[in-house]
């Protein structure tokens, strides 16, 4: 009997077994499917959902496995960092001045940094990406992120007021394209180009505050200093803007150097319903079109009138066409300070060339719509767009003469004739002559006349006006237009 009853509870057992290990591994099967589900979705994810999810701050790598972690790279970057942030203070204080002045606002007369110091918390690099892209080249795309905790003041003296401004809690979001030029001798890297990718933007964000006053103390600074910092990094260092850093003696560079690829005749029509920011009459518009911050060019201003027509033409140098885009920006010419009335940009990169096409382009209050409290309907810019690829002989021609402007309007702000290198330039017949040709070719920021170009490159018909330079119009039109 005991047997039996033996026999029996061991045969129970042996299926209850049986049967809970089969049980079981259904389960982890069902588990297994689940997840390989789940995978599949997310490797199914475009970035866009990804910011949907995580928000802008998510490493590349997550979206992108071709960006390897390297966690090895951070622990060398924190236990050097005390060493660099040292060093980096002096070199980045001399090399930055210099620039601020360069593009510094017209209402400001000085920024200068009175304190400096890139703080004690070292950068984090999320992810590297290393590719070929040309023949002896490397290219490496580092995913950067900075919440640091440096020590920075800047001295501002305006007209009004003399202000030190501190800038606190910086961060930094953007990815880092290394380009290495290789030889065949020792360190086997003749140059190094280093750029800011334009996609994904990147992120420079900080607060402003008034060391012992308060920034309402010069009207608008804390606009004018974003607005610095932004062109800053678009018209220098977002690619394909770049900074090439040789490596020897005798190395040449003239490959990895940015040059013009084409230019762009731009003609701006009219302008329709934009908003008035008059308390008596209307807006007195004006509209101010670039692709490179430092070569504005500017319509002349149409009085009273809120739906101008300008028909005017100017012509831009293009440097990559895949990437950049012309920003139109529309003013109210004011006694004091212009206001904005809208803003909108036009990718190059689905023009097509030598063929002229019409755009009817929406007015925005501002680029990111996040930060404005009015999103009220700005109107419309009516303009004509021609792109032309340069020859190689245009192209070489296109880059000296871009040089040489950019030269003349550092001379011109040394000798005061002009507020800043940023200042736009007036004259729809303007030209800046690149010996592609002349009179309607318009090319580069339309500095000088359309009846010729004479001594140094401006009209002698011009006159200074304020901030900007009146060059004389080939219809004998004056620099206001009055409304009908």
């Amino acid at each position: 009997m005991g047997l039996i009853s033996g026999m029996l509870m061991g045969m129970a057992v042996g299926i209850a077994l049986v049967a809970g290990w089969d049980r079981m591994m259904r389960y982890r099967s069902t588990q297994r499917i689940a997840k390989a589900v789940d995978i599949k979705l997310l490797g199914s994810l475009t970035r866009d959902d990804l910011k949907k999810i995580c928000g802008d701050n998510f490493p590349e790598w997550i979206s992108f496995p071709v960006y390897e972690q390297v966690k090895w790279l951070n622990k060398l970057l924190s236990k050097m960092w005390p060493f660099i942030a040292e060093a980096a203070t002096v070199v980045v204080k001399e090399s930055v001045e210099p620039i601020l002045e360069e593009y510094r606002p017209p209402g400001i007369s000085s920024l200068k940094f009175s304190k400096f110091f890139l703080g004690n918390v070292p950068p984090k690099i999320e992810g590297i990406r290393v590719q070929s892209l040309k023949k002896g080249q490397i290219t490496m795309d580092i995913d950067f992120r900075w919440g640091g905790d440096p020590s920075i003041i800047l001295a501002v003296e305006a007209l009004v007021a003399s202000l030190p401004i501190q800038l606190k809690n910086l961060q930094v979001f953007t990815v880092i394209r290394v380009i290495f030029q290789l030889s065949e001798e020792i360190p086997c890297v003749s140059a190094v180009v280093v750029a800011l990718l334009s996609e994904p933007k990147p992120r420079i964000d900080y607060t402003l505050k008034a060391v012992g006053g308060s920034l309402t103390a010069i009207p608008g600074l804390s606009d004018m200093i974003d607005d610095t910092v932004n062109t800053i990094v678009s018209d220098m260092l977002q690619w394909p803007h770049r900074i090439v850093v040789p490596i020897g003696v005798s190395v040449d560079t003239s490959e990895l150097e940015l040059k013009p690829q084409g230019k762009l005749s731009v003609s701006v029509v009219k302008a329709t319903a934009l908003k008035n920011m008059e308390m008596i009459g209307k807006s007195d518009p004006y509209v101010v079109l670039y692709i490179r911050p430092v070569l504005k060019n500017k319509t002349k201003v149409f009085d009273n009138s809120l739906n101008p027509v300008w028909n005017e033409n100017f012509t831009l140098i293009v440097e990559d066409k895949e990437t950049q885009y012309i920003t139109f920006e529309v003013f109210d010419k004011d006694i004091t300070q212009d206001k904005k009335l809208g803003i909108v940009k036009l990718p190059l990169v689905d023009l097509e060339a030598d063929t002229l096409k019409e755009h009817e382009l929406r007015l925005l209050p501002a680029l990111d719509m996040l930060k404005i409290k009015d999103k009220k309907d700005r109107g419309t810019l009516t303009v004509k767009v021609l792109y032309h690829a340069f020859t190689k002989e245009e192209q070489l021609a296109a880059l000296e003469e871009e040089k040489r402007i950019l030269e003349e309007k550092k001379r011109l702000k040394e000798a005061g004739m002009i507020g800043s290198t940023m200042d736009a330039f007036e004259g729809a017949a303007s030209m800046v002559g690149t010996g592609i040709g002349a009179g309607a070719n318009l090319v580069g920021s339309g500095l000088g006349a359309g009846a010729g170009l004479v001594g140094s490159g401006f009209s002698k018909a011009g006159k200074f006006v304020g901030k900007s330079f009146n060059t004389k119009k080939n219809s004998g039109s004056s620099p206001s237009v009055k409304a009908d």
